[in-house]
């Protein structure tokens, strides 16, 4: 099911691609075609630096939508990967601009464009920490914590070990509980 307002859309803009774990929706430099919604698993947006270090720049779960930017560039500026098997639905970026024709869909459109700028100022506000236990304490706190810590480092830009030992300390600490490996909640003192 589309979201809103990509349902105010002609269906004939709209295509089901099946995926798999690991799979490219596209690849950094790639003409743009539209943007995506996974339906039932999550896809990420990564970005690999000069070093051929790779951060998540995005996480895209099901019924979300992502690749907005490419709607009004001539290149992807990033890679998409499947994080699970699955449905994505493509949708034309052509069907896009002219949706943005109409009040309520260029409407609804920008205020979740307004939303994902507030979550990366949020992001980048914590990148700016310099303390890898004050960072990653931050990031619980703005619950970036949603997949795997290995995903989450990435996240917050710092490398695994760094943040599994913040982790540690964390817990040490008080401020956080680990019920179960990989599961992290912050404590109610």
């Amino acid at each position: 099911m589309l979201p809103f307002p990509f349902d105010l859309l002609p269906s004939s803009a709209v295509r089901s691609l099946s995926v798999r774990t690991g799979d490219f929706l596209f690849h950094e430099g790639d003409k743009t075609i539209g943007l995506f919604v996974p339906l039932n698993t999550s896809v990420h947006l990564i970005r690999t630096g000069h070093d051929g270090e790779a951060t998540i720049i995005h996480r895209a779960s099901a019924g979300t939508w992502f690749a907005e930017a490419s709607i009004f560039s001539e290149t992807y500026h990033c890679d998409a990967v499947a994080k699970g098997e699955g449905e994505v639905l493509k949708i034309e970026k052509a069907a896009v601009l002219r949706g943005m024709q109409d009040p309520l869909f260029a409407t609804s459109f920008c205020h979740t464009i307004s939303g994902q700028l507030q979550s990366l100022r949020q992001i980048r506000e914590i990148l700016a920490i310099r303390s890898a236990q004050d960072r990653v304490f931050a990031g619980l706190v703005a619950g970036l914590l949603v997949g795997t810590v290995v995903d989450f480092a990435s996240t917050i830009s710092l490398s695994q070990e760094a943040t599994f030992r913040a982790l540690r300390e964390l817990v040490k600490q008080g401020k956080i509980e680990n019920r179960q490996r990989g599961s992290y909640k912050l404590t109610d003192s």
